[in-house]
């Protein structure tokens, strides 16, 4: 290892398995090219230590063994200032970290950014962009970005330690949510991204597995790896470029339009609180081209055809998120907001078995395209 410089596990657990003289090359480039494949599709690509193992290049034990050497090799790295306690995940762009603040005794989330990004100008730019715009945001909802920089040449930032699940983990688990924690998320969450659109900017990877949820059922927006400062123009999107993760993404991300705005994150949190809702994302299929050509062209199927258990007064506030022409949904997160304080106090009226207000919530007013 080059001084301080972090290696991805992919790396360092096929540097691991050359010593022992345990893989070939042509098996490494075999795993290596299916990791891209997965890329190419928009999924997360599996560690490499998997898809060898599954490949039968190498024995359970084998593979178990060498990634025991990965993390030895982890703690080994340092960041000054920090303290590296245990790996929390892994995305496409890095590894996150669980580490202590030294200097302010506190536990923080520390991003590193692959080593073979590193090299690359566009992925770095990118990453540190990810840390300005954390950094940028102070809202309850929003986690919060605290630093960033680099050790010979490996990239990082530090940023607000959540101990919870995220919304995903949740959904996996337990299938539906009950409707008033649902829409007591979903409020959350719209209510941060009201904070960063009064900011410049907007999110445009709103999903599940990006909000997570800590103590007292506070939800958090985290990854902003994808935000866009609106404030300042087009910005570095260009028509043609699709960005956003398929089962949750607007139709106008799905086109790779080169101008989108608010409503494109409402659009995503209602699919979100679709799959909240119903147990299942709004549209399926068998690979990511399909789910975005469903979001361009096919009505999603009414919550409650889903499940009957859904509010009739919450399935055209979803509808209408969903709605394909920007200028048929919620325009802004406040006018969203606006509906869903309106349900949830009817909701909370009839549990308490108090009389219902007097004006019932509005159905969606379609706007007619121009």
């Amino acid at each position: 290892m080059d001084g301080n410089r972090l290696p991805d596990d992919d790396t360092l657990f096929i540097r691991a398995a050359q010593r022992e003289s345990l893989l070939t090359d042509e098996q490494i480039a075999e795993g290596r090219e299916l990791q891209q494949k997965m890329r190419d599709m928009g999924l997360k690509p599996k560690p490499i230590s998997e898809i060898l193992q599954e490949r039968c290049y190498l024995i359970p034990e084998e593979a178990s063994r060498l990634r025991e050497t990965v993390e030895k090799v982890r703690h080994q790295f340092r960041i000054p200032g920090y303290k590296l306690l245990k790996r929390l995940g892994r995305g496409s762009m890095g590894t996150v970290y669980k580490a202590r603040q030294l200097n302010l005794d506190r536990l923080v989330a520390i991003k590193v950014l692959a080593s073979f990004l590193s090299e690359n100008a566009a992925f770095v730019k990118r990453f540190l962009k990810e840390a300005r715009v954390i950094g940028k945001l102070n809202h309850p909802n929003i986690v919060q970005g605290f630093d960033a920089g680099d050790v010979d040449g490996t990239y990082y930032f530090a940023m607000e330690y959540c101990s919870g699940p995220t919304l995903l983990t949740i959904l996996e688990r337990g299938g539906a949510l009950d409707q008033d924690r649902a829409i007591n998320i979903v409020s959350q969450v719209a209510r941060a991204l009201d904070h960063a659109v009064t900011q410049g900017l907007i999110h445009r990877d709103v999903k599940p597995d990006n909000i997570m949820i800590v103590q007292g059922g506070v939800a958090k927006l985290c990854d902003l790896g994808l935000a866009k400062d609106v404030s300042r123009g087009s910005g570095s999107t260009e028509k043609g470029a699709t960005l956003g993760t398929p089962n949750y993404i607007s139709p106008e991300q799905a086109r790779g339009d080169a101008h989108v705005d608010i409503r494109s994150d409402l659009y995503s949190l209602g699919a979100t609180l679709y799959h909240m809702v119903t147990g299942v994302p709004p549209f399926d299929g068998p690979n990511p081209t399909v789910i975005m050509v469903k979001h361009l062209n096919e009505p999603p199927l009414p919550p409650r055809v889903r499940s009957r258990d859904v509010d009739a007064r919450l399935q055209p506030i979803i509808i209408k998120m969903l709605a394909k022409n920007p200028d048929d949904r919620y325009q802004t997160p406040s006018e969203l907001l606006a509906q869903l304080d309106d349900l949830r106090g009817r909701r909370r009226a009839e549990a308490a078995g108090e009389p219902p207000p007097q004006q019932p919530v509005r159905p969606p007013v379609i706007r007619r395209r121009r």
